[in-house]
């Protein structure tokens, strides 16, 4: 088991921050990732959003630092959320979390699995418990209609609503901003969201039972990055027409091979259209190497640890390194962290809704595996890098590991390139360089290297105990 390092201290909101003035210095030190619970949660309606869809004071503060309390920029008991959700048994570390069953799957309503990113399965669930009265509706994310170049969080309560909320949102959405329409009813709903919002949920459930049975059914989305909106209006800049603004933008616009192909697609008020020649993935990968990405870069969570149900793409390889679960219509992968996830999954199956097939937990972690090393281990290295230095951090209630010689030289080299964003004109001109003819041959080039390391086994798990807390050392 690789050494450990702690990074406990005395929790930062019993000190540094307090109330609508700690919100605003948490945006300050680049702790917030646009989340939306000091929003979602606020009894008063102290918060709204600004231009650059962070917390803004809107109204007068009760100083019952709800907003601080419930903010998982700042801090995250994992001992604690863990324990309380999956009993005495939680320990942090492993790389997919706490999971009870694993599978891929497909939604049976064709139109669901045909319009969704990968299998549909998200929008199928959520279909089958409204129109079975399981819930009255679900907070999902959907393209800001006044920014394209950001989400909205809603709450989706019927089928139209969820058609809009298909596909994936790869930029800034404050999505538990939307908690507030249902502050005042009973429920119950569910929540769609990624790893930072699944936190801060389950931060406010820890202390009001009133909300554990307004929202009992979280649904996570596997998460390495979402780009601000900033890097969105910045890339259409670069690559669409001059003097045409951003009309709408398509993270996973169709294509007649289907998936994986699906991709980025923007249109612009003239009317013209630029479409990635990359695949959905490799296109983000380009626009986050030249893109502040600010807080998601402290995150330790990839695959929403803390949901009932923790669903992403199948990117899963054979033993000859191609893709596994490639099909034009395609599937998610599915993990079951808890009791109520799986009867949720057992009765879209039992209703005819859901297709299921079981796998073994490893082909989601090999397939998953780069996002989940830099989730648990680089971002563990730069937390400690910047208490060593002093900067404002994440509080964790675990040790974390320290790193090795190689996760070391990776970051170094990811940390050259998060130079480039302090440069708009080097920035621009690689946006250029990475979708021009040479970027798609190299990076083809690229994937066609690590097909062959999946091929020849060179893409090893590590021991998922590396993570230790405090409580059980």
């Amino acid at each position: 088991m690789p050494k450990t390092m702690s990074t406990s201290s005395k929790p930062v909101t019993q000190d540094k921050y307090r109330n609508e003035k700690g919100i605003l210095q948490i945006v300050q030190d680049g702790l917030c990732h646009h989340c939306g619970a000091c929003i979602g949660f606020c009894p008063v309606g102290t918060f709204g959003l600004d231009e650059n869809a962070y917390p803004v004071q809107v109204d007068k503060c009760i100083d019952c630092n709800i907003c601080v309390r419930d903010c998982s920029g700042v801090e995250v008991n994992y001992d604690g959320i863990g324990t309380q959700l999956f009993g005495e048994d939680y320990q942090y570390g492993s790389f997919t979390g706490w999971v009870e069953e694993s599978y891929i799957g497909h939604a049976r309503d064709n139109e669901l699995r045909r319009n969704g990113a990968s299998g549909g399965v998200v929008t199928q669930l959520l279909m089958h418990l409204i129109d079975t009265k399981q819930i009255k509706g679900a907070v999902v994310v959907i393209e800001d209609p006044d920014e394209p170049a950001c989400g909205k969080g809603i709450v989706a309560r019927n089928r139209d609503d969820l058609l809009r909320s298909q596909q994936s949102r790869y930029t800034t959405a404050a999505t538990l901003a939307a908690l507030q329409e249902i502050q005042k009813e009973d429920g119950p709903f569910a929540l769609v969201g990624l790893p930072c919002q699944v936190h801060a949920l389950r931060k406010h459930q820890m202390f009001s039972s009133s909300w554990k049975r307004r929202v009992p059914i979280v649904i996570g989305l596997y998460c390495h990055f979402t780009l601000p909106m900033s890097a969105i209006k910045e890339t259409a800049r670069t690559l669409g027409p001059k003097h045409e603004r951003l009309q709408h933008m398509e993270f996973r616009n169709k294509d007649p091979r289907g998936w994986p192909y699906n991709t980025w697609e923007m249109t612009f008020s003239g009317g013209t259209v630029w479409r990635s020649p990359l695949d959905p993935g490799q296109t983000f990968n380009v626009v986050s190497r030249v893109t502040k990405l600010g807080r998601c870069l402290q995150c330790l969570d990839a695959t929403a640890e803390f949901a009932d149900l923790a669903i992403g793409d199948p990117w899963i390889r054979d033993e000859d390194g191609n893709l596994k679960y490639e099909t034009p219509e395609g599937w998610s992968s599915i993990m079951v962290r808890t009791t109520k996830g799986s009867e949720i999954v057992q009765d879209a199956v039992s209703a005819g809704k859901l297709e299921v097939i079981q796998i073994p937990l490893k082909e989601i972690q090999m397939g998953q595996y780069q996002m989940m090393t830099e989730k648990k281990l680089q971002s563990a290295f730069r937390i400690q890098v910047r208490r060593f230095l002093k900067i404002a951090t994440p509080h964790y209630s675990m040790r974390l590991p320290r790193a090795s010689h190689k996760i070391i030289k990776t970051e170094i080299a990811f940390w050259f390139l998060r130079t480039l964003p302090f440069f708009r004109s080097v920035s621009r001109i690689l946006l250029w360089v990475g979708f021009s003819k040479f970027g798609v041959w190299a990076l083809a080039r690229r994937q066609q290297r690590r097909k062959k390391r999946f091929a020849t086994g060179k893409v090893p798990i590590v021991d998922p105990d590396f993570g230790v807390s405090e409580k059980r050392t």
